[in-house]
């Protein structure tokens, strides 16, 4: 038993790489049934024929040599349910035959009447019913050629009716089962079904809670830097210092409470649409090139032997570079930082292609948990440096490893040579439209920006797209010294509205609004950009904070993230090194 169990381990861990639950377990099935039917066949055989019963024994011998055949055909084509049919028939034909003959009424018979415990977990409650009322159908007429053409050997009406009697009980057994598990199965999936709901309701409640908390937050930590602080007395300024360390006590508060959110990628969300994978990942380090210009370079090489069109959702494809490099760049907050990475086939056919990527970068300092997920953080001076915003210090890889899942690969993370090599692979299908033309010489970027001017911050004009007028307000008398011009539109269709007829330096974008939403804004900004060859940064500015919520406004075309609570010498920052960026 023990040496079964681990060729079905074995037989079980090489389907669940390609299948789903239900057809491993049927093809498991199978193959058990063929295995034991050789075994079988070849063993009784082996002792009819020492007894020199040889005619049947021969049958049993080519049975066994017919079973063997099938377990190959199984092994090559994985199709159950053909190799299911042929084995049934093998051994319900030996059974009948056995019944035919009539010379065995022992051991052999009883074989016949417990053929429905093969039926039906082969075909199925609804398909066994239908097979076992053939296969009675056909005891019946075998019984009656018998007595026709074997009258010296007839089998008695008892004999026939304990027959077919045997065959009901073990069908009503076997389909009591096969009902309950089906129905406990149900129940199953059921409560998976319902906890799933309730965890996406959890997290959307979550995700709301602090959307909500985090916009008052934000107004008032910004309302608390405006404030001159010289101009109030000391039992004033003792005063007010308590009201902002206990907002930042609060800011705390709900950075913890938005982690208990697991970050999670929605199939149905994947959009299925032709893609340029080289294109897709090059446009994704520019976002770094405008943060990271001087002190972070990123060579991407692509084999020549790689299709450059693939069909699927090219956001998911930057998210996931857009995880790893900011983790990269978090581990070395002040040290000019080098990424090579490598794009390689492992292997194709007609439909997908299955791509190796080799990211190499400096040594990363990260831990990997129970569940394979990979953390880390830096060195303790960064730490001790920014104590007040440590969860920018703290790596993540969690987003990246959950999407390379979904495309069927995993993440793997080790030390080499005083270097982090992070690899993994993923499945891609193929663009039908573009596997005839011939493979594309090896691309290289190291340039990952086009030229642009340079823009003073004092002179920007700039668009701040937010529904909410408090923040519009807060906003505003933040920057109204920073800035040459604000003009405000309430959602993304009136962003494009104005975006259409007047030029601006910079936008500043929220997520959440009435109408058209940040993300799709932005979506819709890039692609009117691509027809003039322009470029417009944006930065979104949200109370949206949960995990995968920066990859996706990245993702979708802006080019930073600030989330709220924020200082606005942060948002400033941010919005020099997007303008003052000259190649």
């Amino acid at each position: 038993m023990e040496i079964l169990n681990k060729i079905l381990n074995r037989i079980s861990g090489k389907l669940e790489q390609q299948f789903d639950l239900q057809i491993t377990n049927k093809t498991i099935i199978v193959y058990t049934l063929n295995l034991i039917g050789f075994i079988t066949f070849l063993a009784y055989g082996a002792v009819l024929s020492a007894k020199g019963i040889s005619f049947l024994s021969g049958i049993l011998l080519a049975a066994s040599v017919l079973a063997l055949c099938n377990i190959f055909l199984l092994s090559i084509t994985r199709n159950y349910r053909l190799c299911g049919l042929l084995i049934t028939g093998l051994i319900g034909s030996v059974f009948l035959f056995i019944l035919l003959i009539g010379r065995y009424h022992g051991f052999e018979l009883c074989l016949v009447g417990l053929f429905p415990l093969i039926i039906l977990p082969v075909y199925g409650l609804r398909r066994g019913q239908i097979a076992t009322l053939v296969y009675l159908g056909l005891i019946i007429c075998v019984i009656i050629l018998h007595n026709l053409y074997f009258p010296a050997a007839a089998y008695s009406l008892g004999f026939a009716a304990g027959l077919i009697g045997v065959c009901l009980i073990v069908f009503l057994l076997m389909y009591l089962y096969g009902y309950n598990e089906n129905y406990n199965r149900q129940r199953l999936e059921k409560a998976i079904l319902d906890s799933r709901n309730d965890n996406r309701q959890k997290d959307d409640f979550i995700s709301k809670l602090s959307h909500q908390i985090r916009t008052p937050l934000n107004n008032l930590t910004v309302v608390s830097n405006l404030i001159n602080l010289s101009k109030l007395d000391p039992e004033q300024r003792d005063m007010f210092e308590t009201i902002i360390a206990s907002t930042n006590n609060l800011i705390n508060v709900v950075n913890n409470i938005v982690k208990v959110s697991e970050v999670k990628i929605e199939k149905e969300l994947s959009a299925q649409v032709s893609f340029d994978l080289f294109s897709t990942i090059n446009n994704t380090f520019k976002l770094f090139h405008d943060q990271h210009k001087e002190r972070v370079s990123i060579q991407l090489h692509v084999s020549k032997n790689i299709r450059s069109y693939f069909m699927g959702d090219p956001i998911r494809i930057k998210q996931i570079f857009l995880n790893l490099i900011e983790n990269i760049i978090k581990s070395e907050a002040k040290q000019n930082i080098e990424i090579i990475i490598d794009i390689e086939p492992v292997k194709e056919n007609e439909a997908v292609s299955e791509l190796a990527f080799i990211v190499k970068c400096p040594s990363l300092k990260i831990e990997r948990d129970e569940f394979g997920n990979f953390y880390g953080k830096p060195d303790p001076i960064s730490l001790a440096e920014g104590t007040d915003r440590l969860d920018e210090f703290f790596l993540d890889f969690t987003i990246a490893r959950k999407i390379i899942q979904y495309y069927k690969g995993d993440l793997d993370i080790v030390a080499e040579d005083n270097k982090t090599v992070l690899r993994f692979t993923i499945e891609l299908k193929k663009d039908v439209r573009f596997v005839s033309k011939k493979a594309e010489p090896e691309k290289e970027s190291n340039k990952l920006l086009p030229g642009k001017r340079k823009i003073d911050l004092h002179d920007a004009s700039i668009l701040l797209v937010e529904d909410n007028a408090i923040n519009q307000k807060i906003i505003i008398l933040s920057l109204k010294n920073a800035v040459r011009n604000i003009d405000i539109a309430h959602h993304g269709k009136e962003a494009l509205d104005k975006f259409g007829t007047s030029k601006y330096d910079l936008i500043l974008m929220d997520i959440q609004m009435p109408v058209m939403n940040g993300i799709v804004a932005t979506k819709k900004i890039r692609e009117l950009e691509s027809a003039t060859n322009s470029h417009t940064p944006i930065i979104a500015i949200t109370a949206n904070a949960l995990s995968g919520d920066k990859e996706t406004c990245l993702a979708a075309g802006m080019n930073d993230y600030i989330s709220k609570p924020f200082h606005v010498d942060i948002l400033v920052q941010k919005m020099k090194n997007l303008l003052e960026v000259e190649e």
